[in-house]
């Protein structure tokens, strides 16, 4: 399945807006940096960053040494961060994850605030595509949204499921029109229970909005190792 056009579209247009631009990495990479290292037949392996944008998490890991390949479904995030790092030859790919992966053999999975665009059966085909490309022993860092979640834009909800997850589609915002899922626990260790073991987490970040905005965001963050 390819990524409906739309949603490429919608976030071309909010990285020529400059989403991201000027945001300093997420602290949970400094999280994944320390658990790669500790792991050296995973470290001594290329990764894949799933949703790589314009850099802002990519670069870091970059720096702190990670032999990173990128992917996004939007050409403007990939664009960009090329122009980032002009004389560095990142491998790089506009493409939807679920199909468009490549044949490479990666010792880890990145995918920070990416797996949560879509409704509960995207979620599910995320999942799955991360299983196939990882070998036993291979680590999937995941930054995802939670349910807890006080949901500040005006939306529909689309769906909700035994575990407590729930895809609403923005009604107004940035991304009005497309469906974002939040996750339970419960959903994490019932799509994981059987080809992951966890590293670190799952635990909850919890970030108070900055009024006017009222409520808080919350995501889950995990490190998990591939059973096989």
């Amino acid at each position: 399945m390819r990524e409906p056009p739309q949603i490429a579209e919608s976030w071309n247009a909010e990285y020529r807006r400059g989403r991201y631009a000027d945001d300093p990495p997420v602290p949970f990479v400094s999280e994944i940096l320390v658990t790669l290292r500790r792991h050296p037949e995973v470290w001594a392996r290329s990764g894949l960053y799933v949703g790589c944008g314009n850099g802002r998490n990519f670069l870091p890991l970059v720096d702190g040494g990670a032999r990173l390949h990128g992917l996004d479904i939007s050409e403007e995030a990939i664009a960009r961060l090329r122009q980032r790092r002009p004389d560095h030859p990142f491998p790089l790919a506009v493409g939807d994850f679920r199909t468009e992966a490549g044949d490479t053999a990666f010792g880890y999975v990145v995918a920070i605030q990416v797996f949560q665009h879509g409704t509960e059966r995207d979620a599910a085909q995320y999942f799955d595509r991360t299983v196939e490309i990882l070998p036993a022993g291979g680590l999937f860092c995941l930054r995802v949204n939670a349910a807890s979640t006080e949901i500040n834009n005006r939306h529909t909800v689309l769906e909700r499921n035994r575990f407590g997850g729930f895809t609403v589609r923005y009604d107004e915002g940035p991304k009005c029109g497309l469906p974002v899922h939040f996750y339970s626990r419960e959903e994490l260790i019932a799509l994981t229970e059987h080809n992951f073991e966890p590293v670190l987490g799952p635990r909850e970040d919890i970030t108070r909005r900055v009024p006017p905005k009222n409520g808080s965001w919350a995501q889950w963050e995990v490190i998990w190792r591939r059973i096989g």
